[in-house]
């Protein structure tokens, strides 16, 4: 990315890591476009990212307003948009058995439909201009699937797929695709799972910071590959075990053993007692 001022569009603005990723872009010149899902909340990150920040409203679940914000892209902002940070994220723990359709339609919604067509659209005025990058929050739990968040897997799987496409289909086009792989991050969303019987594989290690997760996406912006995971280690151990998919529910009982104490603690250093 080069000096000059320069247009990054940033989904779940309000939110730990997009806040941190809207700081660290402020700082670099960008003009944020803070998209969020009420006004409230896209106010409330357009102003601490900056003067210049710009407060977009998009209910990412809802298919006619991503439609609105895809056509945005491609007529309202084609001319200088350099980066898309497609983070927004939402979860809803809960066995599949026991989840409506509406609880599992969302959260595929959110992360995956919304994400396919806005980087789309991304896609296609960058490719046109011949430079651009199009970045996504994807998850170590596409890679390993996560018992009891299957449609949060499901999506990010189908996310890191659709990235790996995009990139191959872009090569030499100028614009890179790019995927942040993290394991649990002490975000609000993290904490509602620790809270709502969320997987308890969240915590079988480091949790990582929202800042953890910036300087990861600063890289990405630097090296341009297609996917960039923290911490690495997590990574290694979840694409092994991602080869052999039989093996893992003999492994649930002790993960989950040592997960239940990794939440524990980290729910105590929340100041939030345990039952």
């Amino acid at each position: 990315m080069s000096d000059r001022p320069f247009l990054a569009l940033v989904t779940g603005a309000a939110g730990g890591i997009g806040e941190a990723v809207c700081a660290r872009l402020a700082a670099r010149g960008g003009t944020l476009l803070c998209v969020e899902r009420d006004e409230t909340l896209a106010r409330k990150a357009a102003l601490a990212a900056g003067a210049d920040a710009v407060p977009v409203a998009c209910d990412l679940s809802d298919r006619d307003a991503v439609a609105a914000l895809c056509a945005r892209v491609e007529e309202d902002w084609a001319d200088r948009l350099e980066l898309v940070f497609l983070n927004a994220g939402v979860i809803v723990p809960g066995d599949v058995v026991d989840s409506p359709a509406a609880r599992l339609r969302l959260q595929l919604d959110v992360m995956l439909g919304s994400v396919t067509e806005l980087a789309a659209s991304a896609a296609r005025v960058m490719k046109a201009r011949g430079r651009g990058h199009i970045v996504a929050t994807v998850s170590t739990g596409g890679i390993l699937a996560l018992p009891g968040s299957a449609a949060y897997s499901a999506a990010k799987a189908g996310l890191r797929a659709y990235l790996a496409a995009l990139s191959a289909e872009l090569r030499g086009s100028g614009v890179a695709v790019s995927g942040i792989y993290p394991s649990a991050v002490d975000t609000p969303m993290l904490l509602h799972e620790a809270t709502h019987d969320g997987s308890l594989l969240n915590f079988l290690g480091k949790v990582s910071t929202a800042d953890d997760v910036a300087r990861v996406f600063e890289r990405a912006l630097r090296r341009r590959r297609l996917e960039h995971y923290l911490p690495y280690s997590d990574s290694v151990l979840c694409r092994i075990l991602e080869s052999f998919p039989w093996v893992v529910p003999h492994l649930l009982g002790p993960a989950e053993a040592i997960g239940r104490r990794g939440r524990a603690k980290y729910l105590a250093g929340k100041g939030i007692p345990q039952g």
